[in-house]
């Protein structure tokens, strides 16, 4: 897994391009990473999976948040989260807004970068 970020003063969002294939260690510790950042600076994340293979299954993202987060800071549930997907794992993506939905997290999927954009901008 490659990635990059950047951090957009203007909108407060840090925009995270992931690519390659994504294994619930790697992107574990890049989460926390980014949670970290967008917490202290109080802005928003938007992670584009757009040209990566995500190989977390479902129940590892059912209990992302318990297993991975929560022990570093709790109040990582309420940064706002837009997932960017591609055709191979846009049902593991709306399985995970569903899912995370329910448990009072504020999270999205997308197909593109403008729409993530304009969801965290309201």
């Amino acid at each position: 897994m490659d990635h990059s970020y950047s951090i957009n003063d203007i909108s407060k969002t840090i925009i995270v391009i992931i690519v390659g294939e994504v294994n619930a260690v790697d992107f574990a510790k890049l989460d926390v990473e980014i949670c970290m950042i967008a917490f202290n600076l109080s802005y928003k994340i938007i992670f584009d999976f757009s040209q990566a293979t995500v190989t977390i299954g479902m129940g590892e993202a059912y209990f992302w948040f318990t297993t991975h987060l929560d022990k570093i800071n709790s109040l990582f549930r309420k940064i706002p989260t837009a997932h960017i997907a591609n055709d191979k794992n846009e049902r593991f993506f709306h399985f995970v807004e569903t899912t995370w939905t329910n448990h009072g997290i504020k999270t999205k999927m997308f197909r593109d970068l403008e729409s993530a954009v304009t969801w965290l901008g309201n």
